[in-house]
């Protein structure tokens, strides 16, 4: 039993080493492997926990808490809202994108147990925390050091701003920002003595240097609003007040200096030109792209809980809420924009997927967290004990904070699931009374649940081997596209779909994303697509007739008939249409689904209809781009060019941003009638993109030679001849032919 009690603890550590793990081959490699690899070492925990404490008859179980029940409770409305949710199968599963439904929660409820059960002394805590911290301090030093190395190529990004081995800012920052302020609060519970009171400290530094340095303004936000907490907390619960005389003079002077730069930040470009980050941090104009955005969003999702006030949407089904409230004017800051999955702000999506009672359950942990936290602090006789709690007050409001700007992941979700569970202890531990149950029936029902869980153990570990390799063969397919790898991609895209697993409905969206990637690239064919297209049809099919609210399943499944149409028999293309007015009718506000209308119709010759359709899209959006783009493709194919130019230029900011085939278009579009000047800005963008492309500045020549500019032609020529030699004799042809003497250029 004493070996069996150290394995579960053993395998608690090693599931917290979760922010290191990758795993390259599955979809969202930075994410979702090693949520399903959690799930099953938590399966394999529970099993070994259910027999430890049906054999050790001295061990005895720790009694559960309000905060415990509230914990449980949450998880529970969980499934409740699932079940009166629009998409149980989402809800429950989850996806690949986000592994966050009900069966992935209800594994970090089996966490936290675990944690409950097994930590039962302070020691053991501290010794966890020591170890979260170690794991963060890893995750940071990688995030600055390892882009340094080629073994992390691919695996952790480059830029400017840090996400290190979890690969992306946001997800980063969540995760860090606890133990920013853990390092800090083992700091001053642990004696003077200890090996390790100045190395949490480093590492809470550390940590917190990085989370600047992810340059998320939301995270950013958080952690001011835990640092005022934490001094509002002392002011109200600290003893000493030259402390708190110290804590006054530097707040106001913090609120001070924060104006200042933040006025400056307005004002005047200063900062950004030399201090980018603080720049960033502190830009907080609500104009801005991600604010309008995440504003829209969050309307979005309190619309979505008008509709469903009680039990919600269901768990992860923002998407279809997103879906029929959406607001146009999210094209107005890209196509990119007009796809949400999650508004961005964890507690109005619970509020959305859960409804109220979901919402107030999630308040209620909140609370009674808080009420824990402020009861154990008031307890504590000695000062430095009292501020350990008041820190982590602070930790628990910025991670609530932070949360309500961005999106929870497995990463940051152990440490807030760890964070519970260890202020559950300490409030237990500090009530002094009797902290266990006693042997009653309980007991007696463990060794019943023992025996069943060991028999359905197997299928569900083998269910999360089932989801990891049905994301691996998806990952396979997903590169041989990243590659344009026609042969690979339909050898292995049949492999995904006989992989029968409750996300084949997102397999299917993957894979017909993948399709319009080969599409846009003008390299589809037959070949390619009659493989997958019966198959990915009757996925899509399903998934309408099981969810008929669904705007995402018509989107796509509309796509996959138009291909159909155009590779395969041209009588799908009344399917395509006809689903494409369903998702639609969902939401007439919506420009995807009559930018796919058209572009249908004017594969099928029918460009009067398609031009019509695009005229009214353009119409009802006058302002946006994109519109008057496709627009314009669809008047210079009718033959209509003279319009067709004026649409494109309307929509030229759009077009050249999506892609360089768009740019080389638009060069030909100018090029018939002779505008130069139109054609030298764009060949500069090219350049700009293409440093070392001789044809480019040859390309440029010419234009500058069409309105008269022979320095620049003459520049640009020997540019051209300088990075391609094989060009001199054409180039020095040309400058004849123009009358260009080179001479007079020479310095």
């Amino acid at each position: 039993m004493k070996y069996l009690e150290k394995t579960i603890k053993y395998g608690i550590y090693l599931a917290l080493i979760l922010p290191l793990v990758f795993t390259s081959r599955t979809m969202q490699p930075w994410h979702f492997g090693k949520t399903v690899l959690f799930q099953a070492l938590v399966e394999i925990l529970l099993a070994l926990a259910l027999v430890y404490f049906s054999f050790n008859k001295e061990r005895k179980i720790a009694r559960l808490n309000l905060l415990d029940w509230l914990v449980l409770l949450f998880l529970g409305l969980q499934f409740v809202a699932a079940i009166l949710g629009v998409n149980f199968n989402r809800s429950f599963w989850g996806n690949q994108t986000r592994a966050q439904g009900v069966f992935t929660y209800w594994h970090f409820g089996v966490f936290y147990l675990l944690l409950r059960q097994f930590f039962t002394a302070k020691k053991d805590w501290q010794n966890l925390g020591i170890w979260i911290l170690i794991i963060s301090s890893i995750s940071s030093l990688l995030a600055w050091f390892g882009r340094y190395f080629s073994f992390f190529d691919g695996i952790i990004d480059k830029g400017s701003r840090l996400s290190g081995m979890i690969g992306n800012p946001i997800f980063f920052a969540a995760y860090l920002i606890i133990p920013a302020f853990l390092g800090l609060a083992l700091f001053f519970s642990f004696d003077k003595n200890n090996k390790w009171r100045y190395p949490v400290f480093l590492i809470s530094f550390l940590n917190l240097a990085t989370l600047f340095f992810t340059q998320i303004r939301g995270a950013f936000i958080g952690l001011m609003g835990g640092i005022f907490i934490v001094a509002l907390a002392y002011l109200l619960l600290g003893k000493h007040k030259k402390a708190k005389k110290i804590i006054i003079a530097a707040g106001v002077l913090f609120l001070i200096l924060s104006a200042g730069l933040y006025i400056l930040n307005q004002k005047t470009p200063y900062l950004e030109n030399n201090v980018p980050v603080v720049a960033r941090l502190l830009d907080m104009d609500l104009k801005t792209t991600t604010a309008n955005t995440r504003l829209m969003a969050w309307e979005i999702a309190l619309k979505g809980w008008r509709d469903k006030p009680v039990f919600g949407w269901g768990t992860e089904n923002f998407q279809d809420v997103f879906d029929k409230h959406y607001n146009p004017e999210f094209l107005k800051y890209s196509l990119a924009e007009t796809v949400w999955d999650k508004p961005h702000n964890y507690p109005l999506e619970v509020l959305a997927t859960m409804g109220s009672v979901g919402f107030f359950s999630y308040l209620g942990i909140i609370a009674v967290l808080m009420l824990y936290l402020i009861k154990t602090t008031v307890r504590q006789e000695n000062e430095k004990k009292k501020l350990v709690f008041i820190i982590l007050i602070g930790a628990a409001a910025a991670y609530i904070g932070q949360s309500s700007f961005g999106i929870e992941t497995s990463n940051s979700l152990q440490i807030w699931f760890w964070l519970l569970a260890f202020i559950s202890f300490c409030y237990g531990s500090a009530e002094n009374e009797s902290n266990f149950y006693g042997r009653n029936v309980l007991y007696k029902s463990i060794g019943w649940l023992a025996l069943i869980f060991i028999i359905v153990a197997p299928f569900l570990i083998y269910k999360n081997y089932s989801f990891f390799r049905a994301s691996v063969l998806m990952g396979d397919v997903s590169d041989a596209a990243d590659i344009s790898s026609l042969y690979l991609w339909r050898t292995k895209a049949p492999e995904v779909l006989r992989a029968k697993v409750p996300f084949l409905w997102e397999q299917a969206i993957f894979l017909t994303q993948d399709l319009s990637q080969f599409d846009g690239r003008g390299i589809l064919n037959k070949d390619t697509l009659e493989p997958v297209a019966s198959q990915l049809a009757d996925i899509f099919e399903g998934q309408i007739k099981s969810y008929p609210t669904s705007y995402v399943m018509r989107f796509w499944a509309g796509q996959l008939y138009g291909f159909m149409g155009e590779f395969i028999d041209n009588r799908y293309f009344a399917r395509s249409e006809e689903i494409f007015k369903e998702a639609w009718n969902i939401n007439k506000g919506r420009q995807n689904v009559p930018l796919m209308l058209a572009k249908n119709y004017l594969i099928a010759g029918q460009n009067q209809e398609g031009i019509k359709i695009l005229e009214e899209l353009t119409a009802n959006n006058p302002e946006f781009e994109e519109p008057h783009w496709f627009l314009g493709l669809a008047l210079m194919q009718d033959g209509q060019k003279e319009r067709g130019r004026q649409e494109l230029e309307k929509g030229k900011d759009f077009g050249i941003n999506f892609s360089k085939g768009n740019i080389l278009y638009l060069i030909d579009v100018y090029a018939e009638v002779k505008d130069y000047e139109k054609i030298i800005p764009l060949y500069e963008l090219l350049i700009a993109r293409e440093p070392e492309n001789p044809q480019y500045y040859a390309s440029l020549a010419v234009a500058y030679a069409g309105i008269g500019n022979d320095e620049e032609v003459v520049a640009n020529l020997s540019k051209a001849v300088e990075l391609q030699p094989e060009l001199a004799p054409e180039a020095e042809k040309f400058l004849k032919e123009q009358g260009i003497d080179i001479n007079k250029f020479k310095n």
